[in-house]
């Protein structure tokens, strides 16, 4: 008896050993799902996380590039929407393998479960960095960056997971009408982010410095994400062509971009888009928004006759009609603030030979491309 208490005893000593081998020296585990989390916010950085430096800058460029391609390509009055369109199927399978590759990056240099020196049969195996009964901390964190409640639901809190869902459907669609409520979805998701890391049963001391990190990100991108939008409609403004009164340079069903800008000057030529505030006796069947090109600018003298438009006495040689004018309008001086608009399908176009001169107030922006339907797609002169 006293000999199997003294080998029992050797045994214990020797599993605590063996334990303590296994507690490093080496540095910390890194954390899969926090790698995730941070390829998901900016492509490529969980793969630097994880020491994978090489691939994740690749990753993180070549998703700039093809971005800023894309971009290019849909918004530049040269580039092929089309093409632009095309580029976010790469984007996507990219960004989709860097989510699932951050993850294996991180897998492959955890701690593994070791196996005991001693193979005594009564030995179970042990690891001090077994976790397989908790709740991952960082993908509740992840569930939440993807849908705020998610995350709450996957620790079994079902209260506070209710409730973030139900605030993120009221903000997410009162963001949709009022621009004032933008920033509160981007706030409930990194809130409901930390929140659930907090909640998560367990979270080392070195990551809670660091979802301060990664809650300020997803704000920071959240709220990037969420004015994107109100930033492009600001500059860009997208419209269809109602008629054919621009015909041929546009046609009905004509999808066009227009560069908005509070410091343009139209010049004689521009295409514009305007709207236009009609008296009760002038009809407009197409509504209130027009696209016609710069004829006159203030000051500048204009008469259209036998065919013929004249601008301070020269006849103006366009190539962009699709018939003479059959009308006389004129001799008449552009007032100032305004501009005297015509329709390139001069004999069927609702324009200032028939309403009068356009204040410039009420000009939206200058035409610059066709961007739909991709047969159409080409720059505006």
């Amino acid at each position: 008896m006293p000999c199997s208490f003294t080998v029992a005893v050797e045994q214990i000593f020797t599993d605590m050993k063996q334990l303590t081998v296994q507690q490093p020296t080496e540095p910390r585990s890194k954390e899969p799902w926090l790698a995730v989390n941070l390829s998901l916010l900016f492509p490529g950085t969980g793969q630097i996380y994880a020491g994978k430096v090489l691939k994740g800058i690749v990753i993180l460029f070549g998703e700039i590039i093809l971005f800023v391609q894309a971009v290019w390509s849909i918004f530049s009055p040269f580039g092929n929407t089309v093409n632009g369109l095309m580029f976010f199927l790469p984007i996507t399978g990219i960004y989709l393998f860097n989510l699932f590759d951050a993850y294996n990056s991180v897998k492959k240099y955890s701690f593994k479960r070791q196996k005991p020196l001693n193979k005594s049969p009564n030995y179970k195996s042990f690891s001090l960095y077994s976790t397989s009964s908790l709740k991952e901390p960082w993908l509740a964190v992840f569930l939440s960056q993807l849908l705020p409640g998610l995350g709450h639901f996957y620790l079994e809190k079902f209260i506070w997971g209710g409730f973030l869902l139900i605030c993120i459907i009221i903000f997410a669609n009162l963001a949709s009408l009022f621009s004032v409520f933008l920033a509160f979805p981007p706030i409930i998701c990194a809130l409901a982010s930390y929140h659930a890391y907090m909640a998560a049963p367990q979270k080392s001391e070195r990551s809670k410095l660091t979802i301060v990190f990664v809650v300020a990100a997803i704000l920071a991108v959240k709220l990037a994400i969420a004015y994107l939008p109100t930033w492009v409609d600001k500059h860009v403004a997208m419209f269809e062509i109602p008629s054919n009164s621009m015909q041929p340079t546009l046609l009905e069903g004509d999808k066009i971009l227009v560069n908005k800008s509070n410091n343009y000057l139209p010049q004689k030529g521009d295409i514009v888009v305007f709207k236009l505030s009609l008296s009760p006796n002038q009809k407009n069947e197409f509504g209130s928004f027009f696209v016609k090109r710069i004829i006159g600018t203030p000051g500048q003298k204009v008469e259209i006759k036998n065919g013929v438009v004249y601008v301070n006495n020269k006849p103006q040689e366009e190539y962009y009609i699709a018939e003479a004018p059959d009308y006389t309008f004129g001799p008449i001086i552009v007032p100032n603030d305004t501009y005297l608009v015509l329709g390139d399908n001069r004999n069927d176009s609702y324009d200032s030979h028939v309403w009068g001169f356009l204040p410039a107030a009420n000009i939206i922006g200058k035409a610059y491309k066709i961007y739909w339907p991709p047969e159409r797609i080409r720059a505006l002169n």
